[in-house]
């Protein structure tokens, strides 16, 4: 990571010693940084959740969606930092902190899960909970990689926000709609 805690402090508009103050190392503050995209991340799913309680299928996919792609793009830099820096290569002090955060992270997941699984047809999916995860991992990741990452598969495929979260609903209500009980395609 190239960004010195002199330059951090310089954009932060304080001291470099308030700074070091505050967090001893940049992978310290990364951590920070993350940990509050999660809070922001579980806090606007649980208004969704709330929101959301008796909305159908469809709506609830394309809430976490939209929800999905929002968060990242708001921390498209931290999250790409935190992916590309810290969990590659977190230094002792800061394991506990990244085994933490990756904890809270698959819990808001599987919360996020559950909540769609409450709306799935039990008859296509015995395990909708198994098939939400999976669901939402895979539309995760493709959003992490479109927003966060761009470009660096080397495709020059490119959607807007818009498009993105209509492409993964779609991805999403495929998924949970096909029956894989019988091969059926999907209603």
């Amino acid at each position: 990571m190239k960004l010195t805690m002199v330059e951090l402090a310089k954009h932060a508009q304080c001291g470099v010693g308030t700074l070091y103050g505050r967090v001893p190392n940049k992978e310290s503050l990364l951590v920070c940084l993350h940990e509050r995209f999660l809070d922001s991340g579980l806090a606007s799913s649980a208004r969704m959740f709330s929101r959301c309680q008796d909305a159908a299928f469809e709506i609830r996919v394309r809430e976490l969606c939209s929800i999905m792609v929002d968060l990242l793009s708001a921390h498209r830099g931290v999250t790409r930092a935190i992916t590309n820096y810290l969990f590659t290569r977190p230094s002792e002090e800061n394991s506990a902190s990244v085994a933490a955060f990756r904890l809270n992270a698959t819990a808001g997941f599987k919360q996020a899960a559950a909540f769609l699984a409450e709306a799935v047809d039990r008859k296509i999916h015995p395990r909708p909970q198994v098939a939400c995860e999976f669901d939402l991992l895979a539309a995760h990741d493709v959003a992490q990689s479109r927003v966060v990452f761009g470009d660096r598969s080397g495709l020059q495929i490119h959607y807007s926000k818009k498009a993105l979260k209509a492409r993964l609903t779609a991805l999403v209500l495929a998924y949970l709609r096909h029956d894989f009980s019988t091969g059926s395609k999907p209603r």
